[in-house]
């Protein structure tokens, strides 16, 4: 059976006139043709127009990478999920936003990632002063310098005496860690390997003379 199938746009209610292509938008609850929602030029240029991008600021905690966008209108989202594309030099959200805005939004995330890797510490070197107490000289990838940068450490918490920002903290925890861990496996190579276990002898006064085969007995299946 032929059927007619009616081109109404899914956002504005406005009939379509298919014009060598049609808008459709992804939608996986859709079972057939006619569930699907078609969106006009106009309303397509609309949404383009919409997400012309005036900010954004992505953060990343846990592995998990988030980022606010606020749009020349005003309208902000916030912290979305995303996922940086390096292949299409795009950045995909939960959102849906035009390729144009994908790509803007790739370059707000290159000048992010730089940011970060210039924040990384290159160099850390530590001296202890004391018990629980600590000096640090510390160089970041970016060119950053601190030198004899005093903390202590207090009921498993690390505290420096000097105002530091986020990510020398965080750089400073870690590297910590991981001067903990040499200093524990130094520790253990350092240490004498356990003496293996030995058989004690017995005393002569202990062996066998009763039948045995003891020093003065003879073995039944040949001499010692």
């Amino acid at each position: 059976m032929i059927r007619t199938l009616n081109l109404t746009c899914s956002r504005c209610g406005k009939e379509i006139s298919a014009q060598g292509h049609l808008h459709y938008q992804d939608d996986f609850s859709v079972q057939s043709f006619q569930d699907i929602k078609l969106v006009c030029d106009q309303c397509i240029a609309d949404w383009k127009n919409k997400w012309q991008i005036a900010d954004a600021k992505f953060e990343e905690h846990n592995y998990v990478l988030s980022v606010t966008i606020t749009l020349q209108d005003g309208t902000v989202y916030k912290n979305m999920d995303c996922t940086p594309i390096e292949d299409t030099e795009s950045v995909i959200t939960g959102e849906d936003i035009p390729p144009e805005a994908q790509h803007e939004l790739y370059k707000y995330y290159v000048a992010f990632a730089e940011e970060k890797e210039s924040q990384q510490l290159k160099d850390c070197f530590f001296e202890k002063l004391e018990e629980n107490k600590f000096s640090a000289d510390i160089t970041t990838n970016g060119g950053e310098h601190y030198e004899k940068l005093l903390f202590s450490v207090e009921e498993g918490y690390l505290k420096t005496e000097q105002d530091v920002p986020d990510y020398i903290m965080d750089g400073l925890v870690n590297a910590y860690k991981s001067y903990l861990a040499q200093e524990q496996m130094l520790s253990m190579s350092t240490q004498p390997a356990p003496r293996p276990p030995q058989r004690r002898a017995m005393p002569e006064s202990q062996w066998n003379t009763g039948g045995g085969f003891g020093r003065n007995n003879k073995n039944p299946f040949g001499d010692f």
